[in-house]
């Protein structure tokens, strides 16, 4: 039976892929640790005004072949630090995960690393959680304090006694997810929502050769959380604006506005990913990439879509690239941005200025409230 990520909550049965890599701290007196908190927060405001990039392609490329060259037990990842320092993070791939909260018949393994992104918001966070003894630790380690980007870990849970990966949730087999993909491709084609989504890209210039379709946290269309729907919708929508965009022939373009090259490419990429959703999307030319694949795609030609990530994507886009279009959630002001897995920050919306920004058609229950983002021509 295919993998699944453990749930933060049993009662919420919601999915977590995002286990973190502790980097503690060496032992300091309270006095000492409030002086190099302070420090850190004051080196990573100022690294942030003077525009240094938090993330780069070559740091996420790095550790893309970190991964692959070191991804065993008992390997070791290379981080370093917006002061400068590297540290070795250890790979616990394959260990147990903490308890078994599911009872004794289910045990949690931790399964492949993966980034684990910390935007400028997470990077200065001063919150204080409860610890065991009533203990009050930070977010973050002072030492994470200058870490943009991480160790995180998938999770998987399996039967205590066979070891083999289960399911806790009802899961869709390939017949199904693939029947629901072409009916909600074809629903939405046939839409009001579409069509206004193709004259709202008609009615401007698009940027010049527009050759890929990346798509980012737009979750599993097989296993049954939150609202599949919402998953099947947004994964229709990126092959819609494949064929929206191409000049294969085979689909009218955007008015004949369409410059990409002959049939454009899609990428996706998301931890909840189950082998069913990556056997129906690979089918359909999709390209399902392990993290951070899908960053590394985004550049000038790229048609970026996502829809309410628990990652800060839109901050790691602002860093790596300008991409040709944008539809993710509506940039809002800063104070008004209530987003906190991916929020507005001053690098967000210097970002948007350069972008035309057009209406998408509101839906609440498939999309939420994005909006449509087209780099300017003189840009």
């Amino acid at each position: 039976m295919a993998s699944r990520s453990v749930f933060n909550d049993a009662s919420e049965r919601v999915f977590t892929v995002q286990y973190r890599a502790k980097v503690a701290d060496p032992q300091m007196t309270p006095d000492e640790e409030r002086e190099k908190r302070a420090a850190a927060y004051a080196l990573v405001q100022s690294k942030y005004d003077a525009g240094v990039p938090f993330f780069t392609k070559d740091a996420l490329r790095d550790l893309a072949r970190q991964f692959q060259a070191n991804g065993g037990p008992g390997g070791k990842i290379a981080v370093t630090g917006l002061d400068g320092v590297t540290v070795h993070v250890p790979l616990e791939s394959g260990q147990d995960y903490a308890n078994r909260p599911y009872g004794d018949d289910f045990a949690c393994v931790i399964a492949k690393p993966l980034v684990r992104y910390r935007g400028i918001r997470h990077l200065l966070d001063k919150r204080r959680i409860p610890a065991g003894g009533g203990v009050q630790l930070y977010v973050n380690s002072i030492r994470e304090t200058y870490m943009p980007v991480g160790v995180g870990y998938s999770v998987e849970v399996r039967d205590a006694q066979t070891n083999e990966p289960v399911s806790l949730l009802p899961v869709a087999g390939y017949d199904a997810v693939k029947q629901k993909l072409d009916q909600t491709r074809q629903s939405l084609e046939a839409s009001k929502e579409f069509a206004q989504i193709r004259s709202t890209l008609a009615s401007v210039a698009l940027p010049s050769g527009i050759g890929k379709v990346v798509a980012l946290a737009c979750s599993t269309m097989a296993a049954e959380i939150n609202s599949p729907e919402r998953s099947l919708a947004q994964h229709a929508l990126v092959l819609l604006l494949r064929d929206l965009l191409s000049r294969d022939g085979s689909r009218p373009d955007v008015e004949g506005r369409g410059s990409g090259p002959a049939r454009i490419q899609c990428f996706a990429q998301d931890p909840k990913y189950l082998p069913v959703d990556e056997q129906v999307l690979q089918e359909n030319d999709v390209a399902v990439l392990d993290d951070p694949g899908a960053f590394l795609e985004i550049d000038e030609t790229s048609v970026v879509l996502s829809v309410g990530p628990d990652i800060p994507v839109r901050e790691i886009v602002a860093d790596i690239a300008r991409p040709a279009i944008m539809i993710w959630d509506k940039v809002v002001e800063m104070n008004q941005d209530q987003t906190r897995t991916d929020p507005v920050t001053p690098r967000v919306e210097r970002m948007i200025q350069d972008y035309i920004e057009l209406p998408f058609p509101p839906n609440d229950k498939l999309f939420g409230g994005l909006a449509i983002y087209v780099r300017k021509s003189a840009f």
